[in-house]
């Protein structure tokens, strides 16, 4: 059954949107991402790092040094924070001032394809960074600074 989903902004910095992905009637992906953590669940620390580290991102800019390589080669699948924690945060990189923040969780497992979780936000990523390199080359998604403009929704 294929739900619409679509990319919205989630908060902007500097020098980098930050957008997330919404199914219809659902908190958007980092939203249930974040909610899975709140204060005193024991992974303060990790959620420190990884907002200091989407702190820094939005001031810098989104440079690939600052991300993990995830998913395959020819997408842009990545995840936060690059320091060593116990969390993943997975996101499409789109360029140096947009990021498409997704879900993630925990990482108990050597790889995240060994998660089902985890690879299921890798996956919907994956999918998702291919629909708008699809829509980009027909010029139905646009780049423009920091913002992502045209047709943001998806059937997924």
């Amino acid at each position: 059954m294929k739900r619409k989903v679509n990319i919205e902004l989630f908060d902007e910095y500097e020098k980098v949107n930050f957008y997330t992905l919404q199914f219809e009637g659902e908190d958007s992906e980092a939203d249930k991402f974040l909610d899975k953590f709140p204060v005193g669940c024991g992974y303060d620390d990790d959620i420190d790092i990884l907002i200091k580290w989407i702190e820094k991102i939005g001031e810098r800019g989104a440079l690939e040094r600052y991300f993990r390589y995830e998913g395959k080669e020819k997408d842009n699948v990545m995840a936060i924070p690059i320091e060593t924690t116990s969390l993943r945060l997975y996101v499409i990189r789109l360029s140096e001032n947009i990021i498409v923040l997704g879900n993630g969780g925990v990482k108990k497992t050597r790889t995240y394809n060994e998660d089902k979780h985890l690879k299921q936000c890798v996956e919907l990523l994956q999918n998702i960074d291919g629909l708008i390199r699809t829509r980009m080359r027909s010029d139905k998604i646009v780049l423009y600074d920091k913002k992502l403009l045209g047709n943001l929704t998806f059937n997924v």
